[in-house]
């Protein structure tokens, strides 16, 4: 008896949480606007995070070299400069900016304030 109670409150727990999402997902609001443009937008972000990570990635590659050969992540970007890992470090993708985490060897980009 104490199977098909708990039973019957499983289901009735299931129930209610998938009829939770279905009326979430009827709420959702519609996107208005020209679909191409929407599109072109789209690709215009995905582009940009492309290119950083064009830039991103051989530095980073650079980083895990410093680090294999000193045993510790580069201080600063320039270190790697300092060293003689690379000549310059290359510039970011216009209006982002490099962040560096000199304790986990972390590199990424963001916005420029």
């Amino acid at each position: 008896m104490k199977k098909i109670i708990s039973g019957i409150v499983v289901v009735l727990l299931l129930l209610s949480f998938s009829c939770g999402k279905k009326s979430e997902k009827q709420q959702a609001p519609q996107t208005s606007g020209n679909p191409i443009e929407q599109y072109g937008g789209v690709m215009s972000k995905t582009l940009q995070r492309a290119k950083g990570m064009d830039s991103v990635l051989p530095i980073k590659q650079l980083i895990d070299s410093f680090y294999v050969e000193q045993g510790r992540y580069p201080s600063t970007l320039q270190e790697l400069v300092e060293k003689n890992y690379i000549k310059e470090i290359p510039a970011p993708p216009k209006g982002l900016r490099y962040k560096y985490d000199p304790s986990s060897g972390k590199i990424a980009l963001e916005p420029e304030n």
